[in-house]
């Protein structure tokens, strides 16, 4: 194997790793406004790869980080309906990537939740006539965007990185 697929195989496996690790924490807590989800913290691992590692990278961690913590012990019917939005939304970070300041690249987390909500109502976990508290939501989101940004900007100071 070339150093360079070893390298990509190690941008994916890493974060995919941490996805799982972070899925299976016991401080992670449930969602009070979607009964028998999580408060999603792990959502930032497919946005950061993306943005560091670019687009392929972002979709494969946010698909196989996904799936993988579906099959894990702290997975759920909602893990295995968000692979597919974790997926666009590491796809979405990369693609954007080096476009936009990363603030606003980070911003695709957004996607994400967007996407999982759509994913959750279209496999009955959620009731589509409840209303959503989607202030919750946005604090959510704001909380991982601000938490995609410190991440990144952590990983390009200390390998050198220049900012976006």
């Amino acid at each position: 194997m070339t150093s360079s697929r070893t390298r990509t195989l190690f941008q994916i496996l890493i974060p995919v790793i941490i996805y799982v690790l972070i899925g299976n924490a016991r401080s992670i807590q449930p969602n009070p406004f979607i009964p028998g989800a999580v408060i999603a913290v792990y959502m930032v691992v497919p946005v950061v790869a993306g943005i560091l590692f670019g687009a392929r990278v972002g979709l494969l961690v946010g698909i196989f980080g996904t799936l993988a913590n579906a099959l894990s012990p702290a997975g759920s019917a909602f893990e295995f309906a968000a692979i597919v939005p974790h997926g666009v939304m590491g796809f979405s970070a990369g693609c954007l990537r080096g476009k936009m300041p990363t603030p606003f690249v980070a911003g695709t987390i957004l996607v994400g939740h967007v996407l999982n909500i759509v994913s959750y109502r279209v496999f009955g976990l959620i009731d589509g006539s409840a209303p959503l508290n989607f202030y919750a939501l946005a604090a959510e989101a704001l909380i991982g965007m601000m938490t995609v940004y410190v991440i990144v900007t952590i990983y390009r100071l200390g390998f050198g990185y220049t900012f976006d």
